[in-house]
């Protein structure tokens, strides 16, 4: 079972990015072989920004490249605004499909989470998405944090993964 989480700006921008696989029993892989991406789309240059031993070629699981992951991800974005425009829930399961991912979402203020998956566990998703959130509101709340920026922080990142572990 694999996963790619995006967190997105209020102006489409991509403030984290996550890809990892579950580590749930039955899974093919272990979550110690899943990469994890910073932003790429800072351009060419952004490899210079990620740190050393960070696999930023494919990405294990249904898809293949971490490119992909991305357009998937930023392509359902106007379909999770409409669909939140018809609801309102900050939980947004299954809103899009493409192949094998599913693309579910969590909003929260502008903020938008986005998570690709190919097995449905809805009340999993819905419990890490609230981890997730309450992460970022953390993150968000510290002083020498600019809102609306990239989150390059390990222990974010440490956090994430351990939600995931929990609940995907």
């Amino acid at each position: 079972m694999s996963f790619y989480l995006a967190i997105v700006s209020p102006l489409d921008t991509p403030l984290f990015e996550l890809s990892f696989s579950s580590s749930s029993p039955g899974a093919p892989s272990s979550a110690s072989s899943a990469s994890f991406i910073w932003s790429s789309f800072n351009g060419p240059d952004a490899s210079a920004a990620v740190p050393s031993g960070v696999n930023l070629g494919l990405v294990s699981g249904p898809g293949g490249e971490r490119h992909l992951l991305q357009m998937i991800a930023h392509a359902a974005l106007d379909t999770v605004e409409e669909v939140a425009e018809s609801t309102g829930s900050l939980y947004l399961k299954n809103v899009d499909k493409h192949n094998e991912w599913m693309v579910s979402a969590f909003l929260a203020t502008n903020v938008k989470f986005v998570l690709l998956h190919d097995t449905k566990n809805d009340d999993g998703i819905r419990l890490f998405f609230g981890d997730v959130w309450e992460v970022y509101v953390k993150a968000s709340l510290n002083p020498f944090h600019t809102v609306n920026t990239p989150i390059r922080n390990p222990l974010f990142e440490a956090r994430v993964r351990a939600s995931a572990r929990k609940y995907l």
